[in-house]
């Protein structure tokens, strides 16, 4: 093999590495995050490949002959790296929908901040339960963890194979539909809480049909329900860690 035949052989299989993992890195907690530069992003997936081309160039095959084999190669590697990323992002969003019931419950649900993941409007403690979780990915060392399941996906995903679009979408929705069950066991306390108040509120309408009954409940809801969620959030949020290692475990058998 020449000298060019092997520098363009290595540069097709080092950005075949790359496809995947730029498309998971757009998209993983704390480094797909809106507000980190997409330059910065670039890089680092650049760098990280680098760092993992040298264990996995064995695993990569050669340049296709032909332009549409490697057009599904290509397209393959980038589905895996995104379904991975997405994965990931969902189970991040249940701190989200957690802030959002939060914040009805406790009847802050119309104030608004910007929520820097998604660039759009969003509740306070939805915000501040998203920015709690990234944080603490990091602080805890699950990034890492991430970054070695995403790794682990070779084991799972071979290059070269097509994925089992079937297999991807059943796991997708599976983790969609814990994503879902975690912001309700995140928001529990708060269901019930919520549900006293509203009863409450009911009962003394009944009672006295003249007394303004949200006037007079509504600064108590809110001293109550920043009580509890002082009380919650920690417990909410290592809750959410413990899901977001578990659902990653099978990468990194």
């Amino acid at each position: 093999m020449s000298i060019t035949e092997f520098l363009t052989a290595s540069v097709f299989q080092y950005f075949l590495v790359f496809a995947r993992v730029g498309g998971a890195i757009a998209f993983l907690p704390g480094f797909g995050e809106g507000y980190v530069a997409v330059r910065a992003r670039l890089v680092f997936a650049l760098f990280f490949t680098l760092v993992l081309f040298p264990m996995l160039r064995d695993s990569v095959p050669p340049t296709p002959t032909h332009p549409t084999a490697l057009g599904l190669l290509v397209l393959g590697e980038v589905t895996i790296g995104v379904f991975f990323g997405l994965i990931c992002r969902v189970l991040l969003m249940a701190a989200l929908a957690a802030g959002m019931v939060i914040a009805l419950q406790i009847g802050i649900a119309n104030a608004f901040t910007n929520d820097p993941t998604t660039a759009q409007q969003g509740a306070v403690t939805g915000n501040f339960l998203v920015a709690a979780a990234v944080v603490l990915i990091f602080a805890t060392g699950l990034d890492h963890v991430t970054l070695r399941a995403l790794v682990g996906t070779y084991g799972v995903f071979p290059v070269g194979e097509m994925p089992n679009l079937g297999d991807m979408a059943d796991m997708f929705t599976r983790i969609a539909g814990d994503s879902f069950l975690l912001a309700l066991q995140m928001t529990a306390p708060f269901l019930v809480y919520g549900l006293i108040v509203q009863v409450g509120m009911g009962l003394l309408a009944r009672l006295m049909p003249t007394l303004q009954v949200f006037f007079v409940i509504m600064p108590l809801q809110l001293l109550v329900g920043f009580g509890l969620m002082s009380v919650t959030v920690s417990a909410s949020l290592i809750w959410l860690l413990n899901v977001y290692q578990d659902r990653l475990s099978p990468f990194l058998n």
